[in-house]
């Protein structure tokens, strides 16, 4: 398939997108039926795959729980997915090829038609009479020298306020303008075809947890490339609708003979500004393609009950009441747990000890620790009768 020759002159810009997404569907449809042809390293890798996926779930029969029927059918729908995605051309061209590289110009031309954006003429041809217009803008040139002034006094009604030179300006502009458009649509359409094209080596890693990630980004990579080439075309398709009339009037002033100032720094910032316009929308979608989950919101305050809203110290007593009731019962566990074990720890002392006693003084263990164990409280009394020097006295006198 040969693609159209670039030449320069009025048809450069319009044989260069030609040239751009005729790349992209060679490289995404040879690209394919050259990895996926029998024989072929991707139909090795994936045959391989297919049999680790085969003899792992053998395993799991034999020597795991067995799978319920709906392990059983998901199973049976990745091996229809990754064949089918691998080795059949006409399902994947149905399903993917075209609503990759041909559904995005369909999305768009059906938006600018309902927003007032779309043409008769083919939307190439407009990018191109565009960029013709500024090359017969930039040859006719602002009028500093040649052209008459239509009003000196308005705002931008002479050359005094320019901040840029009118060639400088005109060139420049005209640089924002194919840059923009030449490297926005050829970065996602020869993306699009590189991830077509790779499709029969990536299918394969859907079998498995580890390498699904690495499938999920594939998916998203063609999401980003349909989205981007939708959002790049209705940007070009709004600055077609703000540049067209403006060069139509500027080309209409200049051949009456009119300057126009202002023309060089208007041109210059409306192509600046869509340049940047479509980096952003690229980079915009790519954080919608991209994202993961559901956002989170913060966990609001509840609204209290009508019933309560006249009484709202009570209401936030009541409500605290059960937690405090908790507390207090937790406390008081714990406090009868510890005397407990305390109690225990002494008794088990105070056993030990009278135990050991009674052993040393019979030669066996347990032996009179009936009758000889002092009494609770008794180990310290006194045995005779307490004596002093006044009773002795008293007891010889009498």
């Amino acid at each position: 398939m040969a693609c159209p020759t670039i030449i320069t002159g009025e048809e450069f810009l319009k044989r260069t997108l030609a040239h751009i997404d005729c790349q992209a569907q060679v490289i995404g449809s040879y690209g394919y039926l050259a990895l996926g042809e029998p024989g072929s390293l991707a139909a090795t890798l994936v045959t391989g795959l297919l049999t680790l996926f085969i003899a792992f779930f053998g395993v799991r029969l034999l020597f795991g729980p067995a799978p319920g029927a709906r392990d059983l059918v998901f199973d049976v729908l990745k091996i229809g997915i990754v064949l089918t995605l691998a080795f059949s051309w006409p399902a994947f061209r149905t399903v993917i090829y075209d609503v990759t590289l041909k559904g995005p110009a369909e999305i768009a031309s059906v938006i600018e038609e309902s927003s007032g954006n779309g043409s008769a003429t083919g939307f190439a041809d407009r990018l191109q009479q565009a960029d013709n217009d500024i090359v017969r803008l930039t040859e006719l040139g602002a009028g500093r020298n040649t052209g008459a002034l239509i009003d000196s006094d308005a705002p931008g009604g002479s050359f005094k306020g320019t901040a840029l030179e009118d060639d400088s300006a005109y060139g420049t502009a005209r640089l924002f303008y194919l840059s923009s458009v030449i490297g926005v649509l050829a970065v996602l359409r020869i993306a699009a075809g590189v991830l077509l094209a790779v499709t029969p080596v990536v299918a394969g890693l859907y079998f498995f947890t580890q390498s699904r990630g690495i499938f999920a980004g594939w998916l998203r990579g063609l999401a980003l490339t349909v989205a981007g080439s939708i959002g790049a075309t209705i940007t070009l398709s709004v600055q077609l609708a703000i540049i067209e009339p403006w060069l139509a009037d500027a080309l209409r002033v200049r051949a009456l003979g009119y300057a126009t100032p202002s023309a060089p720094t208007e041109l210059f910032a409306i192509t600046l500004a869509f340049a940047i316009v479509q980096i952003l929308m690229l980079w915009l979608l790519a954080k919608v393609v991209f994202n993961r989950g559901w956002l989170t919101l913060p966990d609001f305050p509840k609204w209290p009950e009508p019933s309560t809203l006249g009484q709202p110290m009570l209401a936030g007593a009541n409500a605290r009441q059960p937690e405090i009731q908790v507390l207090r019962a937790e406390r008081m566990s714990n406090t009868i747990e510890s005397s407990i074990r305390r109690e225990r720890s002494i008794g088990s002392e105070r056993l030990v000890g009278t135990t050991m006693t009674s052993t040393s003084e019979t030669g066996f263990p347990g032996a009179g620790s009936s009758f000889d164990a002092p009494r609770l409280g008794s180990s310290y009394r006194r045995t005779a009768t307490r004596t002093s020097r006044s009773h002795q006295r008293r007891d010889k006198k009498s």
